[in-house]
């Protein structure tokens, strides 16, 4: 819709700025591969979309599952599973991104528990992908899958709290003077 809409088009610069931010995001998923649920790559979305709003945060999260897909973590029926995880916790970031970005004890608490809740809200939605392995897709296999990716999802939920709780403030005064310097705007 943004490219359809005369006045809400992305602008060059904007579209090169999500480019990067996909490709920092999916160094921060793939650097930690080989740690499961270890990864940076929902800390980034987040803090994009806080920083540059709902649209560049929710186009960000949908383009991360499929550049770091193809480049080695595997393509199969959960990428749009993950694409609709990452793009509706980018989405959710910038449409609440007053009370995330505010600094102070609310501050720290509202976004360390947003973080803490996306863990658990990506890995479940990812999991619906699991119905297409399902012999029998019933409440108690879901239940059983849910309870099996809880440990995961945990720890998903663990490193987006750290990393927003000690992480935040260097990124943000990163992203707003790129966002002041290369769009433009303040």
């Amino acid at each position: 819709m943004s490219f359809e809409n005369r006045d809400g088009r992305l602008s060059v610069e904007s579209v090169v700025l999500i480019a990067v931010f996909v490709a920092i995001a999916s160094v921060g998923r793939i650097a930690f591969a080989s740690i499961p649920s270890v990864q940076f790559a929902s800390f980034f979305i987040i803090i994009v979309g806080i920083i540059f709003g709902r649209k560049v945060g929710l186009i960000t999260g949908l383009l991360v599952p499929i550049v770091t897909d193809m480049l080695g973590m595997g393509l199969g029926s959960w990428i749009i599973f993950q694409m609709i995880g990452w793009g509706l916790m980018g989405l959710t970031a910038g449409i609440l991104s007053q009370p995330l970005n505010k600094n102070g004890l609310i501050g720290y608490l509202f976004r360390g528990i947003f973080g803490f809740l996306w863990g658990f809200l990506f890995g479940w939605i990812s999991d619906i992908s699991m119905i297409f392995f399902m012999s029998v897709p019933d409440l108690n296999a879901f239940i059983g899958l849910f309870a099996a990716s809880f440990s995961f999802d945990l720890i998903h939920a663990v490193v987006n709290l750290l990393a927003l709780t000690f992480l935040f403030e260097l990124f943000r005064r990163i992203f707003i003077r790129v966002k002041e310097n290369y769009l433009n705007e303040t």
